[in-house]
């Protein structure tokens, strides 16, 4: 991963975790459900959004090389194992 997105995405997963932290008191809180939905789905677009930085570094960096090297078939393969399974 470029030093970069690291960076950015440790960031990211460190607010993300605030944030799942903040919706646990809710639910320890009783507030109401709806509230607490609102919030567990900015947390999923938070995390789609992870996914996105750290995908968009991995075909930057680790596919590019792998190309390079004539690992494309074996790459190609874990990049279609990982759109199936996003997409169960």
């Amino acid at each position: 991963m470029k030093p970069g997105t690291k960076k950015d995405v440790a960031a990211r997963l460190r607010s993300i975790a605030g944030h799942l932290k903040a919706v646990e008191r809710m639910v320890d809180e009783d507030k109401y459900c709806v509230d607490v939905l609102k919030q567990t789905m900015a947390i999923e677009k938070a995390l789609e959004r992870v996914d996105a930085m750290i995908l968009g570094s991995h075909l930057e960096t680790c596919v590019a090389d792998a190309f390079r090297e004539g690992r494309a078939e074996k790459t190609v393969q874990e990049l279609a194992e990982i759109f199936s399974t996003a997409r169960k």
